[in-house]
């Protein structure tokens, strides 16, 4: 049990300092992209690593790699979001909701 509670402290905590990190690169963005979305990548690359990690973790090459594959692909989703919210943004505001 105490691995698991270790292996998911690890987990996260590699996620996390991929957030902390994508938060110092968002500044590096131009203005209009500078709204949190550094975290957000940052948070998917440090969930991507940390997989791979986990994978590795195994001696499992084939997981490890299809893992973080699988994770990087899904980043690929973060404008396909940015756009669904902006859109969500715009109808509010003709609906007058805020």
């Amino acid at each position: 049990m105490l691995d698991y509670i270790i292996y998911g402290i690890v987990d996260n905590a590699i996620m996390l300092l991929g957030a902390i990190c994508g938060l110092e690169i968002d500044k590096y963005f131009p203005a209009r992209f500078q709204k949190g979305l550094g975290a957000v990548i940052g948070a998917g690359l440090g969930n991507a690593l940390s997989d791979f990690l986990g994978g590795m973790s195994t001696l499992s090459y084939q997981l490890a790699i299809g893992t973080a594959l699988g994770c990087l692909l899904a980043l690929v989703l973060i404008p396909l979001f940015v756009y669904l919210s902006k859109l969500r943004q715009q109808k509010n505001k003709y609906k007058g909701v805020n």
